[in-house]
C-alpha cells in the first residue's frame, strides 16, 4: 500500500513534506501548501512509534482526508479510526515486507480483532473488516504485478492490463453485489469473492452463477469437504477456492481419505481447492488471457 509519509519505514525513496503538500492529488491552494507544510515540519517530521502518539490533525475536513490517504502512517500520528487502506499499511509495517499470497494470512493475523498485534499500528481502532480483508487480497494482486486499476474522483477504473477492478470504489461500487474483485479475462471475467474465516452460505451464493473465485482466511476445513458441497461449488460457477495452507492440507487430506478426488475438480478438470500460497501465480496465468488456464 503506497504511503508517501517521508518517514514511512517502507519508503524506499523518501520524499520531504513539502513535496507531499504539492502532490496534485492534494489539490491543496498555495495557501494551504503553507498552512499544512508547517504543521507538518513541526509536529510530524517522525517515523510512527509502538505504541502509537497521537497529535491534533494538521488540517480537517476534504484537505485531511486526502492527506491521510496519501500518507496513511499518520493514522498513527493523529486520533482518527484508520480507513481499511491504512489498516492494511500498518499489517505491511508489521511484516516489514510488502504484502503477498506467501504472508497475507500472517498479515490477516495481525489485524484481527481478536488480538491485534501491530507494531507500529494506529492510532484509532481498525473498522469495516469486510473492506480490510478486500484490500489483503488486492494488495496481493498489486504486487505480483496486477495492480488495482485506479478510479480517480471515484468514478469509472481507468482500465490497463495487467490489473484488477476493485468494485467497492467509484461507480463499479454499483455492481458490488457481484463480488469484491474483478480479474478481467476470456470468455467471461473473473469475480473474486472474499471471505474472512467461515465460508457459511454466504461464499456459495456470492458466485451470482458467474465465474467465479473464493478467496478466504477459512479455518473450518469441514465446510468444504463433502461431495455435495463440491457439487454446489461447481454449480453456482466457481472455478477455484484459496484458502490457508493449513485449512488446505487438512481438507484434502480428508477428501482423499474418504475418496472423494473426482468431485473436487473445476469445470476445467483442474482443483477447485488451492492453497492461498498459489493465488498469485494461477492469476498472473489467466489476467488478459482465458480463464480456462486456471
Amino acid at each position: 500500500m503506497e504511503c508517501l509519509h517521508p518517514h514511512c519505514p517502507l519508503q524506499a525513496a523518501p520524499l520531504t513534506w513539502r513535496d507531499v503538500v504539492t502532490h496534485d492529488d492534494l489539490r491543496f491552494t498555495a495557501a494551504q501548501q503553507a498552512a499544512i507544510l508547517a504543521e507538518l515540519e513541526a509536529r510530524f517530521d517522525r517515523a510512527p512509534t509502538n505504541p502509537a502518539v497521537a497529535e491534533a490533525p494538521p488540517a480537517a475536513g476534504a484537505p485531511l482526508k486526502r492527506l491521510l490517504r496519501l500518507c496513511p502512517c499518520l493514522f498513527n500520528q493523529i486520533d482518527i479510526n484508520p480507513t481499511a487502506r491504512a489498516t492494511v499499511h500498518f499489517c505491511e509495517l508489521t511484516l516489514g515486507v510488502r504484502i503477498t499470497c506467501e504472508n497475507v494470512v500472517q498479515a490477516f493475523d495481525v489485524q484481527h480483532p481478536q488480538a491485534y498485534a501491530f507494531n507500529p499500528g494506529p492510532y484509532g481502532t481498525p473498522r469495516n473488516g469486510g473492506l480490510i480483508m478486500e484490500l489483503l487480497c488486492s494488495e496481493v494482486l498489486t504486487n505480483a504485478g496486477i495492480p488495482a486499476m485506479a478510479a480517480p474522483q471515484r468514478q469509472w477504473p481507468e482500465w490497463q492490463m495487467p490489473g484488477h477492478v476493485l468494485l467497492n470504489e467509484g461507480r463499479m461500487s454499483s455492481l458490488k453485489a457481484f463480488g469484491d474483485i474483478l480479474i478481467p479475462c476470456a470468455p467471461t471475467n473473473l469475480i473474486i469473492s472474499v471471505k474472512s474465516q467461515a465460508a457459511r452460505e454466504r461464499l456459495l451464493y456470492s458466485a451470482n452463477s458467474i465465474e467465479a473465485i473464493g478467496f478466504g482466511f477459512f479455518q473450518e476445513a469441514d465446510e468444504f469437504w463433502t461431495p455435495r458441497r463440491m457439487v454446489l461449488y461447481k454449480r453456482m460457477g466457481f472455478s477455484a477456492i484459496y484458502m490457508p495452507s493449513e485449512t488446505y492440507d487438512e481438507l484434502m487430506d480428508h477428501i482423499v481419505t474418504e475418496g472423494h478426488e473426482d468431485f473436487s475438480v473445476n469445470v476445467n478438470g483442474t482443483p477447485l481447492y488451492r492453497p492461498i500460497t498459489a493465488f498469485s501465480d494461477d492469476m498472473l496465468r489467466v489476467v488478459g488471457r482465458s480463464s480456462a488456464l486456471l
